[in-house]
This record gives C-alpha cells, structure tokens and sequence, in this order.
C-alpha cells in the first residue's frame, strides 16, 4: 500500500519472469523492468537469441538476468521451467505471459490444414497463459501473492480489418476474460491479475507469415489510428511496469489498451 508518491512506481528488487522476453515487445518489457531495478527471467526456445538477451540486459543495466530454455506448449516445460526460476531467485513476484503466435488464414478453409491454424495458436496464446499462470501462482501463494500481466491485443475487443486472424483475435479474448476470473478468484492470496492490449507495435508478429501484405496494409492501419504510429515496445513495457508496481495495487482484472487510439473508431 503506498503512503506518498515516492517510489510509488518502482520495481527495484523483484522478481520478474517474461515468456518471450528476449525479442520484440517481450524483450522491450524485460529491458524495461531490468532499468527499473528489477531482476528478470526470460522463457524462450531458442536458447542462444534468450541468453544473449539475458547477457546483455545484465550488461547494461546492471541487475541480475537469466535465460530459461523451455517451450510452453510442451507437457513439461512449464512446471520445469517455474520450479527452475523460482529456486534461482527464491521467488517469482511478477509473471508476464508475453509470448504469441498469429497466424493469418481463410476461416472457412480451416480444415484444410486439419485447423491447425486455429489449434497451434489457442494453444500457445490462451492455453499456455493459462498454464503458466497456474503454476506460477502456486509460488506466489507460497510467498504471499503476486502480480500476472498478460499480453493480449485490441483485436481481443475489436474486429480488426481486413486481416483474417480469428484464431489469434479469439484467443485474445479469450485471455482478456481469464484475466477478470483469475483476478476474482486468486485474490484472496495477494495475486493481482491484468492484461494490457497493444494495437499495432513496431515487432516481427506477424511480419514474417506474409510480409508483402503487411507491408501495403501499415499505411491503411496508420490512417486509422488517431496517432498516426505505430507503438514502441518501450511504450507497452511502460503499461506493464505500472501494473508490476504498487501504484497499481488496487487495480486487478483490468484491460489496459494502448493502441492510439485505434479501437475508438473502429
């Protein structure tokens, strides 16, 4: 509970475990906790990119940074990578589940892949934020509570056009409302829960499936945007260091949107 102004903001010492955290926006919100004083944890398969990652964020700001090799769609790889986290660093006081797949298809053709499209990212966009935050918040209840953020998208409250994502738009809804329920019923062991819903932001999400289209439909995406850009990593991080703070310690179940505006008008 804060008392005045002073450090209400700050993070210096926890404990901060992200998935994904060593590229795009994951790597945006691991940098940003790392400034603020925060200790980080960075889930990732691909273990040099991670450790690089986790190598360089010590480098430069000098707090304490490790990688974790895991994949979270995989039986035991949560639970080995939580248990693993947590006896390093004794705790884990913040979990962001920042990692996601998107994937752009003709709904009515699902099954020409045997919906694959549709199963390869509920999987890993819903249902391993979910597994993850189980197992993360068995720690927090044995520490006394806990902050879980989760990264989902205004698509998650908006039909965004003209792309065709159901499978990533459904899931993000879908973790917006685990965030409410997960936020009433582990209250009562100090765990706050909330989510933060970026529009468009400068990563590779998406870039790499079909790169020409995305390309010609930036400058469509930008005109309806009241600000006329794209976020910045740095500028989601933010959103989520608030949420880790105790300035936020009465705010849980809430969907923070940061998207310029995008969702106003459309």
């Amino acid at each position: 509970m804060i008392n005045s102004m002073k450090d209400a903001f700050s993070v210096k010492g926890k404990n901060v475990l992200v998935t994904g955290g060593h590229a795009g926006i994951g790597l945006g919100i691991s940098q940003a906790f790392a400034e603020m004083g925060a200790n980080v944890m960075i889930m990732g398969r691909r273990r040099e990119e991670g450790e690089r990652a986790a190598s360089e964020i010590e480098n430069m700001y000098s707090t304490k940074a490790r990688f974790f090799v895991g994949d979270l769609t995989r039986k035991d790889d949560p639970a080995r990578v939580v248990d693993e986290a947590f006896a390093e660093f004794g705790s884990i006081d913040v979990l962001v589940n920042n990692s996601g797949l998107v994937r752009w298809f003709e709904s009515i053709e699902a099954d020409k892949n045997d919906f694959a499209d549709w199963h390869d990212v509920i999987e890993l966009d819903m249902t391993a934020a979910f597994v993850m935050s189980v197992f993360v918040a068995k720690k927090m209840r044995e520490t006394g509570g806990g902050v879980i953020i989760n990264i989902t998208s205004n698509a998650g409250e908006i039909v965004n056009t003209p792309q065709t994502t159901v499978s990533y738009s459904a899931s993000k809804a879908g973790v917006n409302h685990m965030t409410r329920m997960l936020a009433h019923e582990w209250a009562p062991y100090g765990i706050r829960v909330n989510a933060v819903a970026p529009g468009y932001t400068e990563s590779k999400l998406g870039v790499a499936q079909d790169p020409a289209r995305y390309a010609k439909l930036n400058d469509e995406w930008m005109a309806k945007t009241p600000t006329h850009r794209r976020n910045k990593p740095i500028e989601i991080a933010a959103a989520v260091v608030y949420l880790a703070s105790d300035a936020a310690e009465q705010v849980t179940g809430e969907i923070l949107t940061v998207d310029g505006g995008y969702k106003l008008a459309n």
